[in-house]
């Protein structure tokens, strides 16, 4: 199931969540690949969201000594 973000507002949903409106849109933009769509009716716009990478964690953090390994 495909998560779209609100263009306007940064509300995300998953796709079954979306107005019944918006489902129909959203359905054909997944299948022609598209990332962003602007509902017909309602006028709503949505995307997919952005990719995120995970945040460092400061105990599995290591100096760039450590990361060439032993010499």
């Amino acid at each position: 199931m495909r998560t779209w973000i609100a263009a306007l507002g940064e509300e995300v949903l998953h796709e079954a969540d979306l107005p019944t409106c918006c489902q129909r849109s959203a359905r054909g933009a997944r299948g022609s690949g598209g990332g962003s769509f602007e509902c017909p009716s309602c006028g709503a716009m949505w995307q997919v969201p952005l990719p995120t990478e995970p945040d460092e964690c400061a105990f599995s953090r290591s100096e760039p000594e450590e990361r060439k390994g032993a010499a």
